[in-house]
């Protein structure tokens, strides 16, 4: 038998297996897993990444944490690996989300939360300053003190209320004047204005250097000068005109009072005459006020203009002492309790307006433009009835009327606000500065806040509201503590 032919021959190649896992996460298992992703899906997205890395798009990457691929194999490709991704919450594509915080995540995982935004981890509580608002006013959130004001006159441009140096609070209720000892809670009744001579009582003012002096203005033009120990008037100046009395404002003898004809009388305490007459402004002039450092005079008038008036190395105040051109509102001002200066940087001055403007202003007195500019302009849409800056911290108080909404100011037809409830609407409302951040806002009054003073030392703060015909004292800020004295070698060693 001859034996088959070579091309007959079937031999079977002999060739060596190779091992490849069935699973990553066991690479020493003889166990057979499944694969729960057919190779053919995972080389169309190896392909679809691919081809998406080459392609040119913008990238977010941070400098630490490269920029996540739009598409990526996914962690659970085994049984094992799905449970362990449970477990993590990094199922359905989680895995390291690059999103702004509060983006959907699966809920109710422990590990989710630290897993997706490490801020709450690394942020910090600011530590809120004992002197500032914040920790007083806003922790409190209470008036201190409230008493009845019957006949409190309900024109927003009067200023009733008064805090003098040594704690008394005068008001001006009806046609009587009244105040109070703060101290000793003793109410004593001033006088009574005639009202058929002299009119109602409008503004009244404490002397700064003279404790016991008070400045009682009139709506006809009438000026008092009194002494409250000796219930008697010192001075009594008339108005040729005998138009109302709006702010007055002390620079120690010398008291500023604006008028409704447009002009600003001032009067020396020490003398039975007017010393002066600015009459560059062409309204009723709302109030006056001087800077804490007695070098410059701020007015304003119906018509949201704004002078100030230079008085430095003994100048005679003048027409001719006004500083530049006039700063400009688009509404009322309220100067004299509206505009304030600022203690601890006496070129800064803020003001504030009524409808339809409802904007505060800052401006500095050193600026070298003709027509100053304001610095800042913080809107609100709300009537500003009063400014005062802190003298404790960086922080400046406003108290507030009506809210309107700022959508009606375009609609011509509108000759009135709409108004609306506001978080300022009626509000004493304090801001931080330079950021204007707003640090605390409470609710004073059922109605219009008209009028506020300060306390002398800087803490307390009196509102009045005609609507409720009430006062209310609320703590605002604090004193600093003082610092603690370095010790030197003087206090440790005596000579002998």
């Amino acid at each position: 038998m001859e034996p088959p032919s070579p091309r007959t021959i079937c031999v079977t190649p002999v060739r060596k297996r190779s091992w490849v896992p069935a699973s990553v996460t066991n690479a020493y298992s003889t166990k057979k897993r499944r694969v729960t992703i057919s190779s053919a899906e995972l080389d169309g997205e190896l392909d679809t990444a691919s081809a998406a890395s080459t392609s040119r798009r913008e990238s977010f990457g941070d400098r630490f944490i490269a920029v996540r691929p739009e598409h990526s194999i996914p962690l659970n490709i085994t049984p094992r690996s799905r449970r362990m991704a449970n477990v993590f919450g990094l199922t359905e594509d989680r895995v390291l989300k690059y999103g702004e915080p509060g983006t959907s995540r699966a809920k109710g995982n422990p590990y989710d939360s630290l897993r997706t935004n490490l801020t709450p981890l690394l942020a910090q509580v600011a530590k809120t300053s004992a002197v500032s608002a914040a920790s007083n006013l806003g922790g409190r959130k209470q008036f201190l003190l409230a008493l009845d004001g019957p006949g409190i006159p309900s024109d927003p441009f009067a200023y009733p209320l008064t805090w003098s140096q040594r704690n008394v609070v005068a008001v001006a209720c009806g046609k009587d004047v009244y105040y109070q000892n703060l101290d000793t809670r003793a109410i004593v009744h001033l006088c009574e204005v005639d009202k058929i001579a002299y009119g109602r009582p409008r503004s009244v003012q404490w002397s700064v250097i003279s404790p016991t002096k008070l400045a009682l203005g009139t709506t006809l033009g009438n000026v008092q000068l009194w002494d409250v120990n000796e219930k008697k008037v010192l001075h009594s100046w008339k108005d040729e005109d005998m138009d109302s009395v709006g702010g007055m404002d002390w620079n120690n003898e010398l008291l500023a009072v604006g008028l409704d004809n447009g002009a600003v009388n001032l009067y020396d305490d020490r003398q039975s005459d007017s010393v002066n007459r600015l009459t560059l402004h062409q309204s009723k002039v709302h109030g006056v006020k001087w800077s804490t450092d007695r070098n410059y005079l701020a007015t304003g008038d119906q018509t949201g203009v704004v002078y100030v008036w230079d008085v430095r190395a003994g100048k005679e105040l003048s027409n001719s002492s006004r500083m530049g051109g006039r700063m400009h509102h688009n509404a009322p001002v309220k100067v004299s309790i509206a505009l304030a200066w600022c203690p601890w940087q006496p070129d800064l001055l803020a003001t504030g307006s009524t409808y339809p403007d409802g904007k505060i202003r800052v401006f500095s007195v050193k600026s070298s433009s003709p027509i100053p500019q304001p610095r800042h302009i913080l809107p609100l849409h709300a009537s500003i009835t009063s400014l005062h800056w802190s003298p404790h911290c960086k922080e400046i108080l406003s108290t507030h009327g009506h809210a309107w909404n700022p959508d009606s100011l375009t609609d011509p037809t509108n000759t009135r606000p709409i108004q609306v409830k506001s978080p300022l609407t009626h509000s004493i409302t304090v801001h931080s500065y330079p950021s204007y951040r707003r640090t605390v806002s409470v609710a004073a009054h059922i109605g219009p806040v008209g009028h506020s003073c300060l306390s002398p030392d800087g803490t307390m703060l009196f509102t009045i509201c005609p609507t409720e015909e009430a006062m209310k004292m609320w703590k605002v800020w604090s004193i600093p503590p003082k610092p603690a004295k370095k010790e030197n070698m003087y206090d440790r060693f005596t000579i002998r």
